[in-house]
């Protein structure tokens, strides 16, 4: 190679990485920041594979009442009340979805609990669904509006009740709403982390090809709290897990690739309440637990339920 191939090399590598690192320097400043806190809003339309009756609740065989509850910041929270399908009720049981989707894919879970006696609330969590608001913050604000949720049940049926429900985010909602307030009775959690800093490095990893940077995730993660006005280094379901003395069910996959299984170990071992359960679902990942699982799961669930 000629001294003018190399130099014409050199320079094709230089724009190259020129090139790569300013894509670099774009992606950690102006899209990983965004990444979790604004989620992409779906609802029932772009939900269809959950979703395979509809979105009609009475296809599910639920009775189905829409509401609303105001956010102590002010957002319009939507949300479907259903009720027992039984002569009694033993309690109204908060749903909660995961990132990016929204009420109606819990039409089975409900389903299942007004089966058993059991009302549900099946709420768009904030900057989910058909509910207001701009960024999702992962329990910080979320854990308030839950309370919410529960002086709206309280004032409704004020001898009845309440539980919580959560799958993945709303797992993680779940554990730092009955961390915060002691009117949430009972609680199901499904595949949730114990800090959001570490989860935050596991979903970072996607980006940078199985790279977890400590660094990367810190700065990262600062930058989202300055755009959402929230502190992700506050947000520790384990912290809340600890608090929480009423019954919780816990659920994770062995083989949970998103949300480690022993991220919700941690969380389960913590928890003093002496009503807990663990149950591991083997070969389950993060979004098949059900399909994995699902008789063995109800029994766990309805089991659990027996004590409430």
């Amino acid at each position: 190679m000629n001294l003018m191939m190399k130099r014409k090399t050199l320079r094709n590598l230089a724009i190259i990485a020129a090139i790569l690192a300013t894509a670099g320097y774009f992606v950690v400043e102006h899209v990983l920041p965004y990444a979790g806190i604004k989620p992409m809003r779906r609802g029932p339309k772009e939900l269809k594979w959950l979703l395979p009756k509809g979105s009609d609740t009475a296809a599910y065989g639920l009775q189905a009442t829409a509401i609303s509850v105001q956010s102590p910041d002010g957002l319009q929270l939507q949300a479907l009340l259903t009720a027992s399908n039984t002569d009694t009720t033993k309690a109204t049981v908060v749903i909660l979805h995961g990132i990016s989707a929204c009420k109606e894919v819990n039409f089975q879970r409900a389903r299942l609990l007004a089966d058993q006696g059991f009302a549900s609330l099946l709420l768009d969590l904030r900057a989910h669904g058909s509910s207001e608001g701009q960024y999702c913050t992962f329990g910080y604000h979320e854990k308030n509006d839950l309370k919410a949720v529960a002086d709206t049940l309280s004032k409704r049926f004020p001898d009845r009740k309440i539980g919580i429900w959560g799958a993945s985010l709303g797992g993680a909602v779940a554990l730092q709403a009955m961390g915060a307030d002691e009117r949430f009775q009972f609680g199901i959690i499904e595949s949730t982390f114990h800090e959001f800093d570490k989860v935050a490095m596991e979903y970072g990893a996607d980006w940078f090809f199985g790279i977890r940077s400590w660094w990367l995730t810190q700065h990262v993660l600062q930058k989202s709290a300055q755009i959402a006005q929230f502190d992700p280094f506050s947000v520790r379901p384990v912290d809340a897990a600890a608090r929480i003395t009423k019954p919780v069910l816990f659920i994770h996959g062995d083989k949970d690739a998103r949300i480690p299984m022993w991220f919700g170990e941690k969380n389960y071992e913590v928890c003093p309440a002496p009503g807990k359960r663990w149950f591991k679902v083997p070969g389950g990942g993060h979004n098949d637990l059900w399909r994995k699982a699902g008789p063995a799961m109800e029994a766990q669930i309805t089991g659990f339920l027996v004590g409430i």
